[in-house]
């Protein structure tokens, strides 16, 4: 192991300062939350269970292709975004018949 070596390979991470990088984890990011809005699912770190079996593959895209602290930040914002618009958590408990 190098002086400056990384734990991760080029190969493994996007680089996001080329614009193209950035284009495609913005896609796959829309695909992700549009997939989420699709199945009803506000906060998908709350039930993360429920969002992979709904978007495995639109997570999987999404992780693949954004590097992981912009995926965590993006998932973050998309909450609060919800929230401003008048958006209230519900009670995953209550069964409708």
């Amino acid at each position: 192991m190098g002086l400056f070596s990384s734990s991760t390979t080029p190969e493994s991470t996007p680089d996001l300062t080329k614009k193209s990088a950035r284009k495609v984890c913005w896609e796959s990011r829309d695909k992700y939350f549009a997939c989420l809005d699709k199945h009803n699912i506000l906060d998908p770190r709350k039930d993360p269970a429920t969002a992979l079996a709904k978007c495995s593959s639109e997570d999987a895209e999404f992780n693949r292709d954004c590097e992981k602290r912009v995926v965590e930040y993006k998932k973050e914002q998309q909450i609060k975004a919800l929230e401003a618009q008048g958006a209230r958590r519900l009670d995953s408990s209550i069964k409708i018949e």
